[in-house]
């Protein structure tokens, strides 16, 4: 992944914490997190340093929980 042939990284929130990658274009939440912060930090792998960035979350009604705060910060 880091040297660009495979332009897609797969990994865990836990990974996702440790990992500092340049030119992270677009980030894919298939299972939300429980809470708005550790959200933010996953969206946050895009788009750094004044970079423009996308995220797609994947919403389904075991995110409820999230709903309102995504609501909110959107």
């Amino acid at each position: 992944f880091k040297n660009g042939r495979t332009p897609i990284l797969v990994a865990t929130s836990v990974a996702a914490r440790g990992l500092d990658i340049s030119n992270v274009k677009h980030v894919i939440n298939f299972d939300l997190p429980t809470d708005i912060d550790e959200y933010v930090h996953r969206i946050g792998r895009t788009g750094r340093a004044g970079m423009l960035g996308q995220a797609t979350s994947f919403f389904n009604e075991k995110n409820r929980n999230i709903a309102t705060d995504l609501l909110d910060i959107l």
